[in-house]
């Protein structure tokens, strides 16, 4: 007997579980958003961070954040443990970063996340994740921040996520992940277009153009740095959500694509940060999401 309970205690993660148990019944795992002001995207430092702490009834993640009018608008993911449903909420602060409002701004039947926000032609569009409706959509905002329309489905009849546009070389291309099997974290692939409104997106011939679980998944806006795209990525090997990338692109065609990783930001070491898996910033507001572990007797004031 007590040779088969020491081969019990070797089998892998045996004892990280039954650790991990102990810990559930004092602690809970979250996803919540941070913010900062004049952060380097290359030497980010977590002490420069302010958490935002949701009710513990609900996680806070995937935040986009857009300047309107001097004030900040954080757009993100909500999702009440209850119905395990995401729809988009929108966080508004004033320059000082002081609270002004919060409120839902998209609901479906299905859920959402990842609310993807860019400008064309002067107007203010969103790309929410609608895997759960396999679709990628477009939605167009017709009164700031609260009002959205459905304008069209990009791609429809395909399970993809975290939806990222660029605009570039006088194309529109969209990188998603794509779920293949259970996964959707490790097959990145890529559709372009001339016309964002088209109803063609041609797959790109590489697809997957990024076959690993380390930095395929989108992690935020791509944006430029020194005249080059960055484009920020999801490390999961360690978790779901562990870590960000950020991958120069090098190569950007109709034929080939190729990105190089030039650094990334982990959880602090000893902390109760877990993991993060999105990273957006405008107006010299940086914002991103952590996956933390925080005592069940919190509750923010």
């Amino acid at each position: 007997m007590k040779k088969n309970f020491i081969s019990s205690l070797r089998k892998p993660n045996l004892l990280q579980r039954i650790w991990e148990r102990v810990l559930s019944y004092f602690f809970i795992k979250q996803w919540v958003l941070l913010i900062a002001k004049g952060v380097k995207n290359e030497s980010p430092s977590w002490k420069n961070f302010t958490p935002l702490i949701p009710p513990s009834d609900r996680l806070w993640a995937d935040p986009f954040v857009w300047v309107y009018e001097g004030n900040y608008f954080i757009f993100y993911e909500e999702l009440f443990y209850s119905s395990n449903r995401g729809h988009i909420a929108c966080l508004t602060l004033d320059s000082q970063l002081n609270y002004i409002d919060n409120c839902i701004v998209l609901e479906r039947p299905y859920h959402l996340s990842y609310p993807f926000l860019f400008e064309y032609q002067g107007q203010l569009y969103m790309i929410p994740e609608t895997e759960g409706n396999q679709t990628v959509e477009l939605y167009c905002c017709t009164c700031f921040p609260s009002d959205w329309v459905f304008v069209k489905t990009l791609l429809a009849d395909i399970k993809a996520v975290d939806a990222t546009l660029l605009e570039a070389y006088g194309k529109w291309w969209l990188f998603a992940n794509i779920r293949e099997g259970k996964s959707s974290w490790d097959t990145l692939h890529l559709f372009y277009t001339d016309d964002l409104l088209s109803d063609q997106w041609t797959p790109h011939p590489g697809n997957p153009i990024v076959k690993d679980i380390r930095s395929a998944r989108p992690a935020g806006r791509i944006f430029l740095r020194n005249g080059d795209f960055i484009r920020p990525s999801q490390d999961c090997s360690v978790r779901y959500g562990y870590a960000i990338n950020f991958n120069r692109i090098s190569v950007l065609t109709e034929s080939n694509y190729a990105e190089i990783r030039e650094w990334l930001l982990k959880p602090p070491v000893r902390k109760n940060i877990l993991g993060t898996h999105t990273w957006n910033e405008a107006g010299g507001l940086t914002t991103i999401d952590a996956f933390i572990r925080k005592s069940r007797f919190y509750s923010p004031r």
